[in-house]
């Protein structure tokens, strides 16, 4: 509904809007371009959120439910005021590794040059990894602008270990059961 009511009302916006989901859905490898399609001749008729992946453009429920869950956080967050902050819980469910590393870096930017916050509660280490190396890339976002909350459950309790990420993209303060799960598993993938 957000992106007809721009794309009925405000050309301008549209076209920018447009032209910024089109770049994160290349880089995302989640679609190639965006558009409205109306089914009718007034604003108030129904209308479909067209996709472009390969070949011709798709009704958004007809392809992955990748790009449905990926669009509303993105329209969103770049929507919203300078110095907003959102809350998001694992934005990257049905998002294939590239596209959850594009998101990290999206929010990484809007963070950087809209001082927009995000505390997202995540499970995606393609997403956190891609934060890191935005870090030590020099890309927009600065150590001092992540802080990352590991929680580790401990019996009846939650233990909350604080993350910090250096210049070079390093984890500062991780506790050392952070990856070992990753590590066992490669491990056993190498039979050693």
């Amino acid at each position: 509904m957000v992106l007809a009511k721009v794309f009925f009302e405000d050309k301008e916006e549209w076209k920018s809007l447009k032209d910024t989901l089109d770049r994160f859905g290349k880089k995302s490898g989640l679609f190639t371009g965006v558009s409205i399609k109306a089914l009718g001749r007034y604003e108030s008729d129904p209308f479909q959120i067209r996709v472009k992946i390969m070949g011709p453009q798709a009704n958004l429920v007809d392809v992955g439910y990748g790009v449905s869950q990926a669009l509303p956080i993105v329209v969103e967050a770049l929507r919203s005021s300078p110095g907003a902050v959102h809350l998001m819980q694992q934005p990257e469910v049905h998002m294939h590794p590239r596209s959850q590393a594009a998101l990290g870096s999206f929010l990484g930017e809007l963070a950087a040059h809209q001082k927009k916050q995000f505390i997202v509660e995540t499970h995606s280490d393609y997403l956190v990894d891609r934060v890191r190396m935005d870090v030590r890339d020099g890309h927009s976002v600065r150590p001092a602008d992540v802080m990352l909350l590991y929680f580790e459950r401990n019996g009846a309790t939650v233990d909350i270990y604080p993350i910090s990420i250096d210049e070079d993209g390093n984890l500062v303060g991780e506790p050392d059961t952070y990856r070992d799960f990753f590590l066992g598993e490669e491990r056993r993938l190498l039979g050693m």
